[in-house]
């Protein structure tokens, strides 16, 4: 798959010469390379991307001839440290285009796999304008994909694969009629709803409510039986998971194993950790009353501003206690 590339930060590495550790490293630390854009991974079969807002992995897609579908920046990072066939690139770009790519992943298409080929641009144009179409219209010309942001029926930027003169209706009609007529469909999806920044929980998120998590869970080992401990927190994660599917990724052995494909924003992972530990803790009220209190804080004491400042702080029974 091609996309719209900006500025070119890191151009067709090969992976089997790159430290990707040290890259997103210092994306995070030098001022310079806090950029918003996206790492381009290519494989013999598949395009895998890591979407960068201010030089922070915030969201993951895996793209090839057959499928489209979001995944997790573990599962981007890892694969990429685990071979050495293929190329990465990272390219600055817009947030407003970043924002574009993650919205089709979550939203549903309006118009899907509209052909230009069998519709005149300018009845596609008409539609829109006479609308006041409020969106963003994603175009494929074979491996190829662009985007045109609408706002009250007129065009208002558009990025795209192959050159376009303007963003003046008459010149971007007659760049999609050129295209159309090229080898191969030009195929349109319109999307109704504005982009929303849709950012995943980073891997250091993650590994924070595990850490919180596993720490109540020794406490407790030492007070109750491990075997009721163990059971107890394998029911409060069947009772949790049910409004939160991806918690059925963390595996347990006597503790929570870190996952490594969970797919989850940030407010909700906060909030599926705040009702599974609730439901946990709730089930060694009875026994242990207020003395669970203490054992919480004791917990949680080298974790309370994350957790405080977190989604988990707003929705957990036990933000009182942070």
């Amino acid at each position: 798959m091609k996309f719209p590339k900006g500025r070119a930060v890191l151009s067709n590495a090969k992976l089997e010469f790159v430290h990707l550790d040290n890259i997103l490293a210092d994306n995070k630390k030098e001022r310079a390379s806090k950029i918003s854009g996206y790492m381009e991974i290519v494989y013999p079969d598949a395009v895998q991307f890591l979407y960068l807002k201010r030089g922070e992995p915030v969201n993951a897609g895996h793209f090839s001839r057959t499928e489209r579908r979001q995944i997790s920046i573990s599962e981007v990072i890892e694969k990429a440290k685990g071979t050495t066939v293929g190329t990465v690139s990272i390219y600055e770009t817009p947030d407003e285009l970043v924002d574009m790519i993650l919205a089709t992943f979550s939203v549903k298409a309006a118009v899907k796999n509209l052909d230009l080929t069998q519709m005149d641009p300018d009845k596609l144009f008409e539609k829109l304008q006479g609308g006041k179409f409020d969106g963003f219209v994603e175009l494929r010309r074979g491996l190829e994909i662009s985007y045109l942001r609408f706002k009250q029926g007129a065009p208002a930027s558009g990025y795209f694969t192959w050159k376009v003169e303007s963003l003046a209706v008459d010149a971007l009609k007659a760049a999609l009629k050129s295209a159309a007529a090229a080898p191969g469909a030009l195929v349109v999806d319109i999307f109704d709803k504005l982009p929303e920044q849709a950012e995943q929980a980073a891997p250091a998120q993650i590994a924070m409510y595990v850490n919180a998590f596993n720490k109540l869970v020794a406490e407790l080992q030492g007070i109750a039986t491990p075997t009721l401990v163990a059971k107890t927190l394998a029911s409060s994660q069947e009772a949790a998971a049910a409004h939160f599917a991806f918690l059925k990724e963390f595996g347990l052995n006597g503790e929570i194993q870190p996952a490594d494909k969970v797919v989850a924003t940030p407010d909700e992972l906060g909030r599926a950790f705040a009702e599974w530990i609730d439901v946990f803790v709730d089930s060694f009220r009875m026994v242990l009353g207020k003395r669970l209190d203490a054992i919480v804080q004791s917990a949680f004491k080298d974790f309370r501003f994350a957790l405080k400042a977190s989604s988990f702080g707003r929705h957990s029974k036990l933000k009182d206690l942070l």
